[in-house]
Order: C-alpha cells, then sequence, then structure tokens
C-alpha cells in the first residue's frame, strides 16, 4: 500500500487519483449512507474542493483506491459570494452549514498553523488503512511545520486516532444531524522519527510503505 499527498500545482500531481477518490466518495456518502450530498459527473464534490485550497492524502494499491482524505488549512478563505467560506469545523459553529453549532465550544482557529482533515473514507475495513492515512498527513503538517491538525467524524474516528498514539482532545459537543452523530476533535502534530534519527526533506508526492 502506498499513501501519496496529491497538492495542485506540484509536478506530476496524481489527479486520477484525485478524481477516482471523488469517485468513491459518491460510492460510500450518497449510495452507500445516503446522505445528500452535491454531484457531477459521477463525483462527490463540495465548496470545500477548490484545487487551489484543497490537499488530498490518498492510500492507494497500483493506483486502486483503498482510502484518502482531505486537508484544508484553517486560514482559508473560499468563494466571493454572500457566503464566504473557511473549513467544516468553523463554517458549523458559525452556522453556515447543517452540522449543530455546538460542534464546537470556542471559536475555531484561523491559524494558518492549524489543518482540517474530512472526508475520512476507505474501501477496506482494516484499520491499517487508517492509521496509514493520518501518519501520512502528520508528517506533510509536520513538514508545513504545523501544530495541530482537526477532525470531523464519528465518535469511533477519536479511539482510532489515540490507538495509533496520537492525543485527540474534543472540541466540542458530540452532535447529530441526518446523516449521523460528528465530533470535532484536535491532535496535535507529532514527531514520529525514531529517537536521534536526522530530519529529513519532504517530498509533496511522498509514498508511504505500511506494512
Amino acid at each position: 500500500m502506498q499513501v501519496e499527498v496529491v497538492e495542485f500545482g506540484r509536478v506530476a500531481a496524481r489527479w486520477d487519483l484525485v478524481e477516482a477518490f471523488l469517485s468513491h466518495r459518491r460510492e460510500v456518502f450518497v449510495d452507500r449512507l445516503g446522505w445528500d450530498l452535491t454531484l457531477s459527473e459521477g463525483y462527490e464534490y463540495d465548496q470545500y474542493d477548490v484545487v487551489s485550497v484543497a490537499i488530498y492524502v490518498i492510500a492507494h494499491d497500483g493506483g486502486r483506491i483503498l482510502g484518502g482524505a482531505r486537508l484544508l488549512r484553517c486560514n482559508s478563505s473560499i468563494g466571493n459570494g454572500r457566503t464566504v467560506y473557511s473549513y467544516m469545523i468553523r463554517d458549523a459553529w458559525r452556522g453556515v452549514i447543517g452540522i449543530p453549532k455546538t460542534v464546537c465550544w470556542e471559536p475555531p482557529t484561523t491559524s494558518p498553523n492549524s489543518w482540517e482533515l474530512t472526508r475520512l473514507l476507505t474501501l477496506d475495513p482494516s484499520p491499517r488503512i487508517v492509521r496509514g492515512i493520518l501518519h501520512a498527513v502528520n508528517d506533510f503538517l509536520r513538514s508545513r511545520h504545523a501544530k495541530e491538525c482537526l477532525f470531523l467524524g464519528p465518535p469511533s474516528f477519536m479511539r482510532m486516532a489515540r490507538m495509533f498514539g496520537y492525543a485527540p482532545s474534543a472540541m466540542g459537543d458530540l452532535v447529530e444531524n441526518k446523516d449521523g452523530r460528528f465530533i470535532a476533535f484536535s491532535c496535535p502534530v507529532i514527531d514520529r522519527r525514531p529517537h536521534g534519527a536526522p530530519q529529513t526533506g519532504h517530498t509533496h508526492r511522498e509514498c508511504l510503505a505500511i506494512v
């Protein structure tokens, strides 16, 4: 299994993986779970899937999608109409998307050192895929000198983050809407290198071998 970070504007960015990931988002969130989400040409995408803003972390086996997630920096500004979007947790707290405001107790950060991960999915029930995605996200954010990653997902996701060595902290209430139950939580970015290992450069199309 490989996990790739795909970012717009980088040389040889694997947008074929992003297209396949968006297709699988439709399969999981719309076809299986029945969420009422935006569809176009077989893809599921929303206002946060802006190529100049969103970054995708995708697990695959020779191009066959196993899972993935979307990253947004928390100082993002999306759109120029009546509603300017930021990121999902903050926009829920602002009352501009259909998730209860109490998902966050305090005004969510707009720091460029904080990022948000959403739309996590796996097509295989094995926890190793989630672990691989979270490790790739952590290492990418560490290369960007980020301090924390915010997450929005079901309670089981928070438990898995703790199981994989992270230190999640709830940001608000466990909330519910027609699509399910969600909790927002934050995790500090950690140094996963073995003690004494030298600093290495990060490649934006990094492939990680997950055993």
